[in-house]
C-alpha cells in the first residue's frame, strides 16, 4: 500500500537536512528513502541489532572457506569475525547450510 506524501514534505531537500545522523543515513540509502523515514517514522527510535546479519555472514563463510589461510583472511576482513570463529561456524554447520 502506497501512502501519499504530506504537502509539507516538499520543503524537505537534501541541502536542508542538518541532522548528522540523517545525513549519514542519506549517504547510505539515498535521499528519497531517508525522506520517507523522516515523514512516516518521525519520533521512533530505530535500532538494527548487530546480530541481524550473522546468519548471512555464516553462510558466506561456509560458501567461501576452502580450507586455505587466504580464504580465512578474506572472510575475517569481509565479515569482521575472528579466524577461530570461522572454525566454530564450520563445526556448527557440517552440512554447510544456514539459510
Amino acid at each position: 500500500m502506497s501512502r501519499k506524501e504530506p504537502e509539507w514534505a516538499k520543503y524537505i531537500t537534501e541541502d536542508n537536512i542538518e541532522n548528522e545522523d540523517l545525513q549519514a543515513l542519506m549517504s547510505v540509502i539515498g535521499f528519497e528513502a531517508t525522506k520517507k523515514l523522516m515523514i512516516y517514522y518521525e519520533g521512533m527510535n530505530l535500532k538494527i541489532p548487530k546480530s541481524c546479519n550473522m546468519k548471512y555472514k555464516h553462510q558466506y563463510a561456509l560458501d567461501t572457506h576452502d580450507g586455505s589461510h587466504s580464504s580465512r583472511v578474506k572472510i575475517v576482513r569481509e565479515c569482521d569475525i575472528t579466524e577461530n570463529y570461522i572454525f566454530k561456524i564450520m563445526k556448527k554447520y557440517p552440512n554447510k547450510k544456514v539459510l
